[in-house]
């Protein structure tokens, strides 16, 4: 698998992580506050936070420069920006969560936007990259390269 094959096949997992958050959110508007959907965002938690910030950084250290380089008015700055956004909007769920799960119920609202924010501006993120950015990377890298950053990727 190359390194574009890892970084689709990672975005495909958000998409479904982003659903399953949508649904809890949804579940605590209607139902309330509940153990169930409290384990089942700690569950997905590092995957929004820890998780998608080293994806990004994958991306930004070895693919965004090459591309950079080599078409120099590639959409890379867009998506650098984007980048910081989706950084801003994951901070700001994480932190409002941590503050309702522990018992603060007036910052629901602050992080289960900030969560629906997350999932709009990384989902149109994500086509933008698996639609545009990552075929450009396939015309004009080598094959060995992305084999190669994959290896260093994975490590």
């Amino acid at each position: 698998m190359d390194f574009i094959e890892q970084l689709t096949d990672e975005h495909q997992a958000y998409v479904l992580k982003l659903s399953a958050l949508a649904e809890i959110i949804e579940g605590i508007r209607v139902n309330g506050r509940g153990d169930y959907f409290i384990s089942g965002i700690d569950s997905l938690l590092p995957a929004f936070t820890v998780d998608l910030d080293d994806h990004a950084g994958r991306e930004e250290e070895f693919l965004f420069p090459r591309l950079i380089e080599r078409v120099p008015d590639s959409p890379v700055p867009l998506m650098l920006e984007e980048h910081r956004l989706i950084r801003e909007y994951s901070a700001t769920f994480a932190d409002g969560y941590k503050s309702w799960r522990d018992g603060n119920d007036q910052a629901y609202e602050d992080w289960a936007i900030a969560a629906l924010d997350l999932r709009g501006i990384f989902s149109t993120h994500m086509q933008k990259e698996n639609l545009i950015l990552f075929p450009m990377a396939r015309r004009i890298l080598t094959a060995d390269e992305m084999s190669r950053w994959a290896k260093i990727a994975d490590t």
